[in-house]
């Protein structure tokens, strides 16, 4: 009999139906096991946890498995049970994202039991790996340079002639082109706005967050560094709105910036609360804002801008 539920179960996954966890049924009244795909993501990219439970004859199980929302927001899916095996087989689907890294996220053990008896089944523990978005990155971020050669000490009067022309030199310079240097000087480049504002976040990130005061200049200091990159990249007129204006032009703007507006939605809320609502957040809270506006910065940087949006 058992062949024949497996041949139905193999045909089932065939048509597109999700895989059977078991090639047979289990020894125990009940049992669990958990599948995590994919194992690393970055912040904010969707990982599902899959929990299978198969419970024996006349075994009625109970489980409802949770997350911590210090590490993850996401949503429950439950799959209608189906006969298995002589028993039945539940799915339980948990949809999250990241919202603390980079580093390991542990998931804990999920455990079910029998209702109304001794019966229990549990997975063991789990992690999700968060990568940074930076990783490989740091040659788009800082400028390449090599730093300067020593110079040869035995020639410290060539030095001291040598300076002393270019002393001259630039002296003369500066007196021919002082009626031409009006504002910046016409030869020079302009760092792109992502590059302007990740060097910004890079130094904010090491900020001391200890005191109310000191945590409120650093949310204050990251959402202008944002509101500035949206100004530079998109025109949106950013740093002169509350968040409710600012969001509402955003839905009239770029498409790229457009399809991340709940994550500018979530940082900016989390800002106003500190700055208005005197709400004193975790150090968990604080990297969680700061990657936040460092991960919205490289999805929207323009030398990536390549993807179509909806």
């Amino acid at each position: 009999m058992s062949r024949w539920i497996l041949a139905l179960c193999v045909l089932f996954a065939a048509c597109g139906g999700p895989t059977v966890p078991w090639s047979d049924a289990p020894s125990a009244p009940l049992d669990l096991r958990v599948a995590v795909a994919p194992g690393s993501v970055q912040l904010l990219q969707p990982v599902a946890v899959t929990l299978d439970l198969w419970a024996g004859p006349g075994v009625e199980p109970e489980f409802a498995p949770t997350f911590d929302p210090k590490d993850f927001a996401g949503t429950t899916r439950v799959v209608p049970a189906v006969p298995l095996f002589g028993g039945t087989w539940h799915r339980t689907v948990l949809e999250l994202k990241p919202v603390r890294g980079p580093g390991e996220l542990v998931l804990p053990p999920f455990t079910a039991r029998q209702k109304g008896g001794d019966a229990t089944a549990a997975t063991p523990e789990t992690k999700v790996v968060v990568a940074t978005a930076l990783v490989g990155q740091a040659a788009a971020i800082e400028a390449p340079g090599q730093p300067f050669p020593t110079p040869f000490q035995g020639a410290y009067w060539i030095a001291g002639g040598a300076g002393a022309g270019a002393l001259a030199a630039a002296v003369w310079w500066w007196w021919r082109s002082r009626p031409a240097r009006v504002g910046a000087h016409p030869d020079a480049v302009a760092l792109p706005p992502h590059v302007t504002a990740l060097r910004a976040l890079q130094r904010l990130r090491g900020d001391a967050r200890t005191t109310p005061a000191e945590v409120e200049r650093f949310y204050v200091a990251v959402s202008d560094v944002l509101r500035s990159y949206l100004e530079a990249r998109f025109g949106l007129h950013a740093p002169e709105r509350t968040t409710e204006e600012f969001l509402r032009e955003l839905e009239g703007g770029d498409g790229l910036a457009r399809a991340h507006r709940s994550e500018l939605e979530r940082f900016l809320s989390q800002c106003d609360l500190v700055k208005f609502a005197a709400h004193v957040p975790t150090e968990h809270d604080h990297l969680a804002a700061w990657a936040l506006a460092e991960q919205f910065v490289q999805a929207t940087r323009a030398d990536r801008a390549v993807e179509a949006v909806a």
